[in-house]
């Protein structure tokens, strides 16, 4: 078993159970490969956790277990996906729901590695080379323990070689339909990177169907397939779907066609997001509920979108064209962007821009997707619905 010994002063983290092997933690790791198992140990030696190499960002690979004689093999996956399936019986037995998070990276003992259920269909998403080198033994343990019609893979990092795609089962013909919240949304778990829908917004989802969509105008920007307006229509007076990519009109109508609503009831656009603002703001439009969810990063051929640097611009065009006493729902997903600093810019936006405003309710991932008590960036998801008074 090949070793990296960590520099003077930073084992207590790993002490503390840190998941994430960060390389500027490590004396020397020159010689550590992707997919290489390897003992963390201090200065003096001492044993601390075993890792695997899967680089990632400024990760060097992920802690597996802190017991110097654990073996990682079948056995050992087979017992972190048993106690993954127990922690989501709720999620099994739960009506109107069949799609959700069975296996959640580092939340469940495997950082890199995700496991989603599509009514029966699984997506298994590899993050790093290392990780994938595991993949016999991962398939295996998977089999065995959970049901499966097909399994699927995506991978997400880059290598010209391999291809993901089916792998085992019986395979769907695409689209197949999921429900979630008792509403149904096309899924394509073959066709790039994405499937149709981000199930970690399940919970957000819900709460805008129950409490902000009734009798409102909603807006919906960057709407992909059109979850968030799908699932707010029957209560809503009308929405209105907005995202730059040309399939987002097709996609989002056969979403809205599956639920028994007539597309052309809805309004849909093809269109960058500050563009709409300004169309909207132009034509004296108003939506009671504004719905915020970007990507981290984005780029078209007249500019850049970097959460991280524009997500009060989103704000302040939304502002322009919210309803009296309006709803904002502002999402993001980037794991670098913590809760407190999210807050932060709503508030500085919010109170720069001279409005009165309520924070009402704060959310996070559904429980499927479990965390790591000890690695904040596990927690990425972010939702907060604000009210302009």
């Amino acid at each position: 078993m090949k070793t990296a010994t960590l520099n003077k002063g930073k084992e207590t983290k790993y002490l503390n159970q840190y998941p994430l092997v960060e390389a500027d933690d490590i004396y020397d790791h020159d010689h550590l490969k992707e997919g290489d198992l390897f003992y963390i140990v201090n200065d003096q030696g001492i044993y601390i956790a075993t890792a695997y190499v899967g680089r990632q960002h400024k990760g060097l690979g992920w802690v597996l277990s802190y017991e110097q004689d654990e073996e990682i093999n079948i056995p050992f996956f087979e017992r972190l996906f048993e106690l993954a399936k127990e922690e989501r019986t709720y999620f099994y037995n739960i009506d109107g729901t069949n799609a959700f998070r069975l296996f959640n990276g580092e939340g469940d003992g495997i950082g890199g590695l995700t496991i989603d259920n599509y009514n029966g269909h699984l997506l298994i998403q590899w993050y790093s080379k290392g990780i994938y080198k595991f993949r016999y033994q991962i398939l295996e343990a998977l089999k065995t323990v959970f049901d499966y019609t097909s399994i699927f893979e995506k991978m997400r990092f880059k290598d010209a070689e391999i291809i993901g795609g089916f792998v085992e089962g019986v395979a769907p013909e695409f689209p197949i339909v999921i429900e979630e919240n008792f509403t149904f949304y096309n899924i394509d778990l073959d066709d790039g990177p994405m499937t149709g829908i981000f199930l970690d917004q399940k919970e957000v989802r819900k709460k805008l169907k129950e409490h902000y969509s009734d009798n409102r105008n909603i807006l919906n920007v960057f709407s992909y397939t059109g979850a968030f307006s799908v699932v707010a229509a029957d209560n809503a007076k009308n929405t209105t779907s907005v995202d730059l990519a040309n399939r987002s009109r097709p996609l989002t109508e056969e979403n809205f066609g599956l639920n028994g609503i007539d597309p052309k009831s809805q309004y849909i656009y093809v269109m960058d997001t500050f563009d709409f603002y300004g169309y909207a703001k132009r034509h004296d439009l108003f939506y009671d509920t504004i719905v915020v969810d970007p990507p981290s990063f984005a780029r078209n051929k007249k500019k850049t979108f970097s959460v991280l640097k524009d997500y009060d611009k989103l704000i302040l065009g939304a502002l322009d064209i919210l309803a009296p006493n309006g709803t904002m729902l502002l999402c993001t997903n980037n794991s670098t962007f913590s809760l407190k600093a999210f807050k932060k810019v709503v508030k500085e936006t919010l109170e720069n821009a001279g409005v009165a405003y309520e924070l009402q309710d704060v959310m996070g991932l559904p429980k499927d997707f479990k965390t790591h008590a000890h690695y904040k960036p596990s927690k990425y998801l972010k939702a907060i619905f604000v009210k302009v008074l």
